[in-house]
This record gives C-alpha cells, sequence and structure tokens, in this order.
C-alpha cells in the first residue's frame, strides 16, 4: 500500500468509513435540536462544529491546492443545509488528496497552518474529523443528561 492509499483509507475511514469512532458516526440520527443545544453561550454546538469542520477543510484546500472554497458561513442555523457542506467539503478534500501525486505527499504545501509536508496536512485534517467527533458525542451525552428530549444515538 502506498502512502497515498493509506492516507485515502485513513480519510474515508475517520469521516465515514467506521461506524463507531467518524465523524459521520458521531452524527448519526442527529435531531435539530441535539444539533443546536450547547452547555453555555461559549460553546460550539454540533451543528456549528460541522460547519467549521467543512470550512475548513474547504479553506485549507483553497489555500495548499488551489481549489475553489465553498461558501460556508459557519454562523447560519440549518442542520440539513450544514451536513450537505460537510459532504461537500469532505469531497473537495479527497479530490486534493486524489489528485496529489504520490512523490508530491513529502513536499510542503502553502497553508498558514500545518504548511508541513502535504501528507502531513490530510493526516491533520483526517485527525481533526475524529477530534470534533469526539466534541460532537460529548455534547450529545451532555444533551442526554440535561433532559433534552429525543435519542442521542
Amino acid at each position: 500500500m502506498t502512502a497515498k492509499q493509506l492516507l485515502l483509507k485513513q480519510t474515508a475511514e475517520a469521516f465515514g468509513d467506521n461506524d463507531e469512532m467518524s465523524l459521520k458516526a458521531s452524527l448519526w440520527k442527529i435531531t435539530a435540536t441535539e444539533a443546536s443545544w450547547r452547555p453555555d453561550e461559549k460553546v460550539r454546538t454540533a451543528e456549528q462544529i460541522v460547519r467549521h469542520v467543512a470550512w475548513c477543510k474547504s479553506w485549507y484546500c483553497e489555500q495548499g491546492f488551489g481549489t475553489p472554497m465553498l461558501a460556508i458561513d459557519e454562523r447560519a442555523s440549518n442542520l440539513e443545509q450544514a451536513m450537505t457542506l460537510l459532504e461537500e467539503s469532505q469531497r473537495v478534500l479527497v479530490q486534493c488528496l486524489e489528485s496529489c501525486p504520490e512523490e508530491k505527499l513529502a513536499q510542503p504545501i502553502p497553508t498558514k497552518f500545518h504548511g508541513e509536508l502535504a501528507a502531513y496536512f490530510f493526516w491533520i485534517m483526517l485527525m481533526h474529523d475524529l477530534y470534533h467527533a469526539g466534541q460532537i458525542r460529548t455534547r450529545r451525552t451532555m444533551f442526554r443528561h440535561s433532559g433534552g428530549p429525543g435519542d442521542a444515538g
């Protein structure tokens, strides 16, 4: 397995191919009420996290690979739209990885943050998915224990 093939596999697992730990697994059957809940005003909602993840994927791919950025408003409030943006941004990220020649993975890319090797950038993006998946799961657990309605999965 090449480094690129491994990154593609890991990226898919972190986003949705792992039924227990992936970002999409953390969002499985989330309701709009759950997605908009937060323990206090200083904490992002699950929906805001979804928009943040989508925005980061799109922004970094624009910086590192010249891919046009998706129009993402992190402050908007519409769960269905946020989930669509997340899917679109994942496609953008995967296309960036698929179009990156194997030898270019060992070269730096021009991003404001994580501007090390292209391979490192893709690794950071999959870690970003997993990190925020954990945050979403925590919010859903907190929501459930706060007496909020619905099944938090």
